[in-house]
């Protein structure tokens, strides 16, 4: 492998720089030949013995699948989770009633409203051009909350309780269930990293997380030059994604090509991001991907939970990802200093 040289981590990092590198490259993306999925295209790990057992044995097992769909595929797909059906069924239920509401009371949690103090949080509507940041607005509308070691509940917008009643409980529910959930997948991204399990608890004593609920309506023949949401990687350590119908594509790095991620009953869809692969020395791939609708009448939803650090954690890398002959090529950074911070998030 060649080597890097050192001066590479010396580099101070722009967030600014790097989000204009990733929306250039993002433009640059051929997207217009999607292929059906293949078997085995991305991986699907069952996660129940070693829920059940906790065993090293159980851990080694999901962590070799996990290390195999990271460092060449970058998706995998999860069963056996112990969220329960019900659960993400009644998430799914409160989120097509909160996007069913008037314009009016949706517009009232508009995100980065003059009169909000804290931004990325909120509403954002059909045709936004935020989340990612493109030229042509992403064909869908979303609400949008977080939390870190300094945002709690209480600092996010809500509709009236009136207007819905318990919205709000049903989302801080989910938001714990997926938190939990992403706190259980540490040890396994741990031992993939030939690291230690408890390797990552440090650094997710106040995670940072994003929890969107989106609707993509129908996509009308006049739109065509519009994505669901717009091609892009994530920023994340990882996102945690439920969907009630198909309408994700990724980019195979294997195939070398766009394929339409398939609908696994009762799972959840797993990608890693930016930052975790900025953490790892880029042994495991960010991907690249979008969402469309177009599926007629029917509108598509999807429930993503983008899970970090700490915003304020530097994040240096992983020791078992770099050594005399491949050193670090990014400067520590944390979240807040991320391309997160450019993205508006």
């Amino acid at each position: 492998m060649a080597t890097i040289p050192t001066a590479a981590v010396e580099k101070s990092f722009d967030p600014f720089e790097k989000e204009q590198q990733l929306r250039a490259e993002a433009e640059a993306w051929d997207t217009s030949d999607a292929k059906p999925a293949e078997e085995g295209d991305i991986q699907v790990i069952d996660l129940s013995d070693y829920f059940t057992t906790g065993s090293r044995d159980a851990l080694n097992a999901v962590a070799d699948q996990f290390r195999t769909a990271c460092e060449e595929v970058g998706f995998l797909c999860i069963v056996g989770h112990r969220i329960p059906r019900a659960e993400t069924a009644a998430m799914f239920d409160m989120v097509r009633r909160f996007h069913a509401l008037p314009e009016e009371v949706k517009k009232s949690v508009l995100m980065d409203r003059p009169d909000w103090s804290v931004g990325g949080m909120g509403y954002l509507p059909v045709k936004n051009r935020k989340l990612p940041a493109r030229p042509t607005g992403n064909y869908n509308e979303a609400f949008i909350v977080k939390r870190d070691h300094t945002l709690g509940f209480d600092d996010n917008q809500w509709p009236p309780e009136e207007a819905l009643p318990g919205f709000r409980a049903r989302i801080e529910r989910y938001a714990g269930l997926m938190e939990d959930l992403g706190r259980k997948l540490l040890p396994a991204y741990a031992v993939a990293l030939d690291v230690e399990p408890d390797y990552f608890d440090a650094a997710f004593v106040n995670p940072l997380y994003r929890l969107r609920m989106t609707h993509y309506p129908p996509l009308p023949a006049s739109e065509t030059d519009h994505f669901g949401i717009a091609p892009h990687v994530d920023t994340t350590f990882c996102t945690i994604l439920a969907q009630d119908r198909p309408g994700l594509t990724i980019f195979s790095e294997r195939r070398r090509e766009w394929i339409k991620a398939p609908m696994v009953d009762d799972s959840f869809i797993v990608n890693t991001g930016e930052l975790l692969r900025t953490w790892t020395n880029d042994r495991f791939i960010s991907v690249k991907h979008f969402a469309n609708n177009n599926t007629g009448e029917t509108s598509r939803y999807s429930i993503p939970f983008f899970l970090n650090a700490n915003a304020d954690h530097k994040m240096t890398c992983i020791p078992s990802c770099c050594d005399p002959d491949n050193p670090p090529k990014y400067p520590p950074i944390s979240y807040n200093e991320s391309q997160a911070v450019a993205q508006g998030e």
